[in-house]
């Protein structure tokens, strides 16, 4: 029976509330689901058998041991490894390599009795690759490049949300190579400041339909910028079913739409149309249903 020594898990998301240039730089807000993945650190035992890891997830294991075991000798046992569970696809825009990799620092901190605060998480996270903000509480507005926090938000108001989970990927990191799309981004900075004011001002009153609005317009900036295949059947979807607002990965492949919570009939009939618009069963593409939450993580020492 293998060892577990510490754990931690951290919640998905499906793309961002907005990203873009907000107040002079590069920043976003993630849209937080009920979806979750889990790290946990092990002692060695030959007859492990664990998940496959990412080599993001394993560079911040090697950066962790050296973070929190400082000079005590022995913290990390020889031979201990890092297991994740992520039943999530990767390259979508779902924030897997963030889940794994923030799931791998607070597991190791949790270990080694290291207070970790959200923002030195946060950071951790950054300077292994571009983050989310998934770890804070509620919801915050963060510099993913340079991993700082900008400002910290309440969390949504319930909703449903209907995610479209393509089987084409896009990572993070070719993404962020594309220098025309972030060049083309600046020069909608007025609009993302726009797309913030009317998040904010959402979530200050517990405000769906004003939340939802915010991702609507961030989504149509990027879809000027980068094109999603499945927007039109997303746009007759909302005008068919009832939905709220869509929601987009900027940096990713995903999309979905926002419900009041109220309305399960508009989500359940998104999905069956969807699924029928987009041929799901020979695409490949995937429908899931889901809620919007804050974010936030847990760590445990074993």
């Amino acid at each position: 029976m293998a060892r577990i020594l510490a754990e931690a898990a951290l919640p998905a998301t499906m793309g961002e509330w907005v990203q873009g240039w907000i107040g002079g730089g590069e920043s976003l807000v993630s849209l937080v689901v009920s979806w979750s993945g889990a790290v946990e650190l092990r002692a060695p035992d030959a007859r492990d058998v664990l998940n496959p890891c990412g080599e993001k997830s394993l560079r911040a294991f090697g950066e962790a041991k050296k973070i929190f075991a400082g000079s005590t000798a022995g913290v990390f046992p020889e031979g201990s490894s890092i297991n994740v569970i992520n039943p999530l696809p990767t390259t979508r825009g779902l924030a897997t390599s963030t889940m794994d990799v923030a799931g791998t620092f607070a597991a190791c901190a949790a270990h080694a009795g290291a207070e970790l605060s959200e923002e030195r998480l946060f950071s951790l996270c950054a300077s292994v690759e571009p983050s989310d903000g998934i770890m804070f509480n509620g919801l915050a507005l963060v510099d993913h490049v340079k991993g700082e926090l900008i400002e910290r938000l309440p969390g949504p108001p319930p909703m449903t949300l209907v995610a479209v989970i393509p089987r084409r990927t896009l990572d993070t990191d070719s993404y962020r190579h594309d220098v025309l799309a972030l060049e083309a981004l600046r020069g909608y900075s007025r609009e993302h400041e726009r797309a913030y004011d009317i998040l904010k001002r959402g979530l200050a009153a517990g405000d769906a339909a004003l939340v939802a609005s915010a991702a609507t317009l961030s989504a149509e900036i990027q879809q000027r910028v980068t094109p999603k295949e499945e927007w039109d059947s997303l746009m007759e979807a909302r005008r068919l079913t009832g939905a709220i607002g869509i929601a987009a990965a900027h940096s990713g492949t995903a999309s979905g739409l926002l419900y009041a919570p109220s309305d399960k009939f508009g989500a359940e009939l998104a999905e069956k149309w969807l699924a029928d618009a987009l041929r799901a069963g020979e695409t490949g593409v995937t429908i899931r249903r889901t809620s919007v939450r804050g974010g936030g993580f847990f760590s445990k020492k074993r």
